[in-house]
């Protein structure tokens, strides 16, 4: 089982620097910080928001956006895990850096898709501002498999 998840990380591209102009080093120490402060930030956003009329609607909505926010606190120790990978240069914690990531990112598109589709339900959001939020969070998702993708090229440059 082991063997094949390596070769699955194997499988992910590798670059050559992060965002084409810092090396993979620095840029994974950036990452590391832009996902602490990123979750951080999500989750005070969310717990922030009023609660005012309890519906069933409302009641799914705060289950969902109770696990987008346990998701993003459970992304800080993600993040947490990569800086002691980082500082230890050590390639399995790397490696499950690279897995809880990918599990962070699907999960987290899933509420982010799943949240706006139960308030445009209950009325709350237009359709656009919900299709602007869910394109917003496609471009991030997108952004975080490029940083998986710099970790890699780390990782497997460590085992070189």
């Amino acid at each position: 089982m082991e063997t094949e998840g390596l070769l699955l990380l194997k499988k992910i591209p590798q670059s050559g620097s992060c965002h084409f102009c810092i090396n993979v080093q620095c840029g994974r120490n950036l990452m590391t910080i832009l996902g602490i402060l990123c979750a951080f930030t999500c989750s005070a956003i969310i717990l922030i928001k009023d609660r005012k009329h309890i519906t069933t609607t409302t009641i799914i909505l705060i289950i969902f956006l109770s696990l987008f926010v346990a998701i993003t606190m459970l992304f800080v120790f993600t993040s947490v895990l990569l800086l002691l990978a980082a500082l230890d240069e050590n390639p399995d914690l790397m490696s499950n850096y690279i897995w809880h990531s990918i599990i962070y990112l699907c999960l987290q598109l899933l509420l982010s898709i799943a949240i706006p589709l139960i308030l445009i339900a209950e009325g709350r959001y237009s359709v656009t501002i919900a299709l602007v939020w869910m394109v917003i969070v496609m471009i991030i998702g997108l952004g975080w498999t490029h940083f998986i993708s710099v970790v890699s090229t780390f990782k497997n440059s460590l085992l070189s």
